[in-house]
């Protein structure tokens, strides 16, 4: 736990005392709605040995529940389409597209192109 803006939840194996269920929500402040709250929730995943025990929903639910009591009025997250029954199930539903721009592989680019023109 980072502070009430940024929690990480994690589930550990007491036997073998490894993690094997992790999720994180981030709280957003909205400039744009009078400072309203939004959760982000971001980096759920469940060891694949630990499939199966409904440990994605707890994690999600629990996030999810801690954006609520932060007084958030929407969590949102982004998925794969592989994973979009996953979020179904859990209470989210699709609404609009994700966009991304990808900044490391464009320095990548720009800077072999710069090695290339000191050749």
């Amino acid at each position: 736990m980072y502070g009430d803006d940024h929690v990480i939840c994690v589930i550990e194996d007491e036997t073998s005392g490894k993690i094997i269920a992790s999720g994180s929500v981030f709280i957003e402040k909205k400039f744009i709605r009078s400072c309203g709250k939004v959760g982000h929730i971001e980096d759920v995943v469940v060891d694949a040995g630990a499939r199966g025990m409904q440990l994605g929903k707890k994690i999600v639910e629990f996030l999810a529940g801690h954006a609520h009591s932060m007084g958030c009025y929407k969590v949102i997250l982004d998925c794969s389409d592989e994973n979009k029954v996953f979020y179904e199930k859990c209470g989210f539903k699709k609404k609009e597209i994700q966009m991304v721009s990808l900044l490391f592989p464009i320095f990548k680019y720009r800077w072999f192109y710069l090695i290339d023109a000191f050749r």
